[in-house]
């Protein structure tokens, strides 16, 4: 979804009062713009604005992720409708609007979250509705600058500067200038169509460094223990803390369950697509009334599995970007930091740890 002819080194400034101008020459070109908005007292989205006006630069991250954009938490995928000589008009949805999309303001992690969507969504099946939302957007991340404690990206391979899967990275300054750095083709379109807003920086002119986030945990280390102990009496002391509820999948921005369903009555109804969550007891239910994940241990254990172990060796990267917000959201203090440092204790500990924490 991402052309990178583009030298990941070209770099642009613009002036304070860049951002008013870039939303007004995106509107003036028929381009929708989504932009971080402060929704109610302390809760920041990405939602569509009108004015530069609306935009707030005072925000660590969104609440909900950006696969939202492309991933809806529901969508209908095709209408029906019964007619009076029996036979049922099946009417499928169209496609999405093909008018261009511009987010400014994303965060690095959650634009990075988009590499691993982008391989589940063109795996053995290329979801179209999903790779026209992708080819319509233009994603202008803004970099990171006040990671807080519970983020934990540089464990997971990113940065507060990474610019993965996006088009242009934005480094604000305090001043309200910026320095532009441009990642894709898509990228320089965009720096094109603001025109006398941006210009070249000047020769020599370098990224800031990132700020520290502190490593908590090594993905290998822990696919090392996830590859020996699928049976482990861990999964059972997780599962004891787990309440199911699915708040970290649902603000995750790499899960990607959902369901298919029918919504109708006698006459009419449509069919969706809603996001769904392994942790919940209904998620693998057969028909037959079988569950093969039948209690929490199994659920939180195919969740951590998932993550850290299936999709490294089928996709070749982990199912997380360090966003956080799975830290943020458990209500009983257990996300992946505190479950992935509790398997790199036990893989130094060897078996001695695992039969230690059975025990107590």
């Amino acid at each position: 979804m991402r052309s990178t002819n583009v030298d990941e080194q070209t770099l642009y400034t613009a002036q304070a009062g860049w951002l008013k101008s870039a939303v007004d020459i995106l509107q003036g070109a028929g381009v929708d713009v989504m932009a971080p908005v402060e929704t109610e007292p302390g809760v920041v989205e990405l939602a569509t604005v009108k004015s530069s006006e609306a935009v707030t630069l005072d925000y660590q991250n969104v609440r909900l992720p950006l696969k939202r954009l492309f991933f809806p938490i529901t969508e209908v995928v095709l209408e029906f409708k019964s007619q009076p000589e029996g036979d049922v008009d099946v009417q499928s949805e169209p496609l999405v609007s093909e008018t261009e999309v511009v987010v400014l303001g994303a965060r690095p992690c959650g634009v990075a979250a988009l590499e691993a969507l982008d391989k589940v969504f063109h795996w053995d099946y290329d979801d179209v509705r999903y790779s026209a939302r992708r080819a319509r957007t233009t994603l202008i991340s803004f970099a990171c600058t006040r990671p807080d404690a519970q983020c934990f990206c540089t464990s997971v391979g990113g940065s507060p500067h990474n610019t993965t899967q996006s088009d242009v990275l934005v480094y604000l300054e305090e001043n309200g200038q910026a320095l532009m750095q441009v990642c894709s083709d898509k990228g320089a379109k965009f720096i094109e169509q603001l025109r006398d807003v941006v210009k070249p920086a000047p020769a020599g002119t370098q990224p800031p460094a990132p700020p520290e986030v502190k490593e908590k945990f090594d993905p290998a280390k822990a696919k090392a223990w996830l590859d020996e102990h699928f049976e482990s009496d861990f999964w059972t002391e997780v599962a004891l803390k787990c309440l199911g509820c699915g708040a970290c999948s649902y603000l995750c921005p790499t899960c990607h369950c959902f369901d298919i369903v029918d919504e109708a009555n006698w006459q009419a109804g449509q069919r969706r697509r809603n996001w769904d969550c392994c942790s919940h007891p209904m998620f693998t239910r057969h028909a037959s009334g079988h569950n093969p994940r039948p209690d929490q241990a199994s659920r939180c254990r195919q969740r951590i599995m998932h993550k850290f172990k299936y999709f490294p060796e089928r996709f070749g990267q982990v199912a997380c970007v360090g966003c956080g917000r799975c830290v943020r959201a458990c209500c009983v203090g257990q996300n992946l930091v505190s479950i992935l440092t509790d398997i790199e204790s036990k893989a130094k500990g060897g078996d001695k740890a695992d039969v230690a924490s059975t025990l107590n």
